[in-house]
């Protein structure tokens, strides 16, 4: 495992915000509606177990009907699935979603939370998406972590962790404060482009150097996890012929 201590993260953060400074750097819902602590943790809630696009065109329509806590707590789940469809679980989503929005206007006069202790009392709300509201929503430092972040801290050497929950709570240990904020989407594009989940770009890496997975896969060595190790062929096996018949080409 790479000493995290010693890990080179001003060089790793100065080049992937070179490579992703221009592009698409969040999620779309995120990019556009960052500036909004309630949307943004609406939008992080639709996002769980759902595909980018998804999440924006479901955000989108929800966000048109109800863009505030106030009409979205009065929202039935009949109404919002309509809206809603297409994105993982959304019928529990639609029956969470209006719980959320009262616990706001009840517990917390309308004021979505900007700390992680009070954001996860709210229905609905884990780690990540507490997280993504304070830094997505508040510009304050957090950690969200999602499964491209899990997957590369991994994929690094700088964490040796089994689930996203563990990862957050190893990067809050070794990642310098000042890299917080970008971290996650610039991870986040990283993986969605170059560290894909199946088959990684590793020679297009900006990284490569500093990433324990691509040297041990250059260096014709067992990487960190073992999902990455490359897939060994299976030999070849001869077609049998039944009795009697002749071999194809004779």
């Amino acid at each position: 495992m790479t000493d995290p201590k010693a890990y080179p993260w001003p060089k790793v953060m100065d080049r992937l915000s070179r490579t992703y400074g221009r592009g698409d750097w969040r999620v779309p819902y995120l990019r556009t509606h960052a500036e909004d602590p309630f949307q943004v943790l609406i939008g992080t809630i639709l996002s769980q177990r759902t595909r980018d696009e998804a999440t924006d065109v479901a955000s989108a329509r929800l966000f048109a009907r109800y863009p505030d806590a106030g009409s979205l707590a009065i929202a039935s789940p009949s109404e919002l699935e309509p809206l809603i469809r297409g994105t993982g679980f959304y019928h529990t989503k639609a029956r969470v979603l209006p719980k959320c929005a009262r616990a706001i206007l009840e517990r917390f006069a309308g004021e979505v939370p900007n700390d992680l202790g009070r954001l996860m009392t709210l229905p609905g709300v884990g780690p990540k998406t507490a997280n993504c509201v304070v830094v997505f929503g508040y510009g304050l430092p957090g950690m969200p972590v999602d499964t491209h972040v899990h997957r590369i801290a991994n994929r690094l050497g700088v964490v040796r962790t089994d689930t996203p929950e563990e990862t957050e709570v190893a990067l809050r240990r070794i990642v310098p404060e000042r890299f917080w904020l970008p971290l996650n989407p610039v991870l986040v594009q990283h993986g969605q482009n170059l560290c894909r989940p199946i088959h990684p770009k590793c020679p297009e890496c900006p990284i490569v150097e500093f990433c324990a997975t691509g040297i041990a896969l250059r260096e014709g060595r067992r990487p960190p996890r073992p999902a990455d190790a490359p897939a060994r062929r299976r030999p070849a096996v001869a077609r049998r012929r039944g009795p009697g018949r002749p071999a194809r080409g004779r």
